[in-house]
């Protein structure tokens, strides 16, 4: 059964969030078509004409209680979440609704937005404040950190990835790139600096931050996913309208002057090593990325290229020193990663959601992936963990039964699974990772205007998940019923 503290469970109301059509300025290019679309937003435009049945709707968990929820006001689009200081914080997703001609997919003031949620009192978290992006944006990827060097040492800084959801990528009029907010006073946050992708891309889709001891840097490690789209402006196909590839090395030291060090892409090895396969044979492009602790490594998740590792020593000039290899009956899609230093191993999250992919390829969702990278040359997949429903081969209880994003804590990785939930895994024997406890909120469901039909399904949608190690609570989001705040009882 689901177990929920007094007064801590407040189910999402269902409402209306007013949008508007935010296409200003520039023409659309006769290039703005659904190419632009990543595969998971493809997904959910298809899933938003669909009618579903069935679902875990009530929720359930094992050996995980509820301590807090907050619906956000029921704004839906919930993206990311982040810890900080005895702060969640939560992202929104958006992206163009090519199927239709307008952007009921990104939502308008007062829905979109990071919230901030004060959950000092974590059986009562409240919303507080709200960081702004631009219109016609998305703010879905964040980080919160201390300031370690710079002119803002000290103070509490976040960070979030914008991209365009208000029209095409080739409209100038739209900002994407890199935002950052000061929040050591969480409830009145004031506006930094914005770092510009410019034009043609979507905008910085993942990111980390780490800080570089040896050099007094704090720098973000970003992916602005540009090869995917077949209809580059540029000779290559691979590199945006500058010649920059997929990873992005962004200086964010001072956050109101943050600025790019350095870039990378697959062409620059003679890529792509894969042309892609499985359901998404189109798509090879850069999509998370994950630096080491001391930020001299990062591991750019490259969907059907797999999962590279770039030496960043000299931060001016990445350096390639290994990737992982699909097998050949392997959907891929490497989304994002977490990297165990003190063991070598990198846990990779492949987000596929075709069940069915073809003739020679292996059937159900995406699942996690253990990699032993202690030779860089020459990784190898040495463990994986699949959910029962994410084997499956249907619409099984109308869900997306696919892995998301890692959060690793000493062995254990906490995933946020989409349907089914937050799963907690135990890889202390990484070649035979075992769950330990889940928990899957109950279903929310969010509509919007003009049509009022259902954007995502009626079912529990993860998205994100990370932990507060110092309290050891979880923190989860769900893209339709907001902030989840869990403790583990096993």
């Amino acid at each position: 059964m689901i177990r929920f503290h007094d007064r801590s469970f407040r189910r999402a109301a269902v409402v209306a969030a007013s949008l508007s059509l935010i296409i200003a300025g520039v023409a659309q290019s006769a290039q703005s078509n659904s190419n632009e679309l990543l595969k998971d937003e493809a997904h959910r435009l298809a899933e938003s004409n669909k009618n579903f049945s069935g679902a875990n709707k009530g929720g359930s968990a094992w050996n995980i209680e509820v301590v807090g929820q907050d619906p956000l006001g029921g704004r839906g689009f919930n993206g990311d979440v982040w810890t900080h200081e005895g702060f969640a914080y939560v992202g929104h997703w958006g992206f163009t609704d090519w199927a239709t001609g307008n952007a009921r997919f990104c939502p308008a003031a007062p829905n979109n937005g990071v919230a901030v949620v004060d959950a000092t009192d974590p059986a009562h978290p409240a919303m507080v404040s709200r960081l702004q992006n631009p219109a016609g944006t998305s703010a879905e990827d964040l980080v919160v950190y201390t300031a370690e060097s710079g002119p803002l040492a000290g103070h509490d800084i976040a960070v979030s990835g914008i991209q365009v959801c208000g029209g095409s990528r080739y409209d100038l009029s739209f900002p994407r790139g890199l935002m950052l907010w000061d929040v050591t006073d969480p409830v009145h946050p004031l506006e930094l600096g914005f770092w510009d992708a410019e034009c043609c891309t979507r905008g910085v889709h993942e990111f980390e931050v780490a800080y570089r001891a040896d050099l007094g840097r704090t720098f973000a490690y970003a992916t602005v996913p540009t090869s995917g789209y077949p209809d580059s402006e540029t000779a290559s196909g691979f590199r945006d309208d500058d010649g920059d590839g997929d990873f992005r090395l962004i200086d964010i030291t001072d956050p109101e002057h943050p600025f790019q060090v350095s870039d990378w892409g697959i062409r620059d090895i003679g890529g792509p090593f894969s042309a892609g396969q499985g359901c998404d044979p189109d798509a090879n492009y850069g999509h998370g990325a994950e630096p080491s602790a001391d930020g001299k490594l990062v591991f750019v998740s490259y969907w059907d290229s797999g999962f590279i590792e770039l030496d960043l020593t000299n931060p001016a000039s990445p350096v390639f020193k290994g990737r992982t290899v699909y097998p050949a009956n392997a959907d891929g899609d490497g989304h994002s990663s977490q990297w165990d230093e003190s063991r070598g191993l990198l846990f990779g999250a492949d987000e596929d959601f075709c069940k069915v992919s073809g003739a020679g390829i292996e059937k159900g969702y995406g699942y996690m992936r253990v990699y032993d990278y202690n030779d860089p040359t020459h990784p190898v997949q040495i463990g994986e963990y699949r959910t029962p429903n994410s084997m499956g081969t249907n619409d099984q209880a109308a869900g997306d039964f696919v892995i998301h994003n890692n959060f690793l804590v000493g062995t254990d990785v906490y995933s946020s699974w989409y349907t089914d939930g937050v799963r907690v895994v135990d890889t202390s024997d990484p070649r035979h990772p075992v769950e330990v406890a889940n928990f899957i909120p109950p279903a929310g469901h969010n509509t919007v205007k003009p049509s009022q039909r259902a954007v995502l399904a009626n079912t529990t949608q993860i998205w994100g998940v990370v932990v507060d190690e110092g309290t050891g609570l979880i923190y989860a989001s769900d893209m339709n019923t907001g902030l989840w705040i869990l403790r583990r009882t096993d």
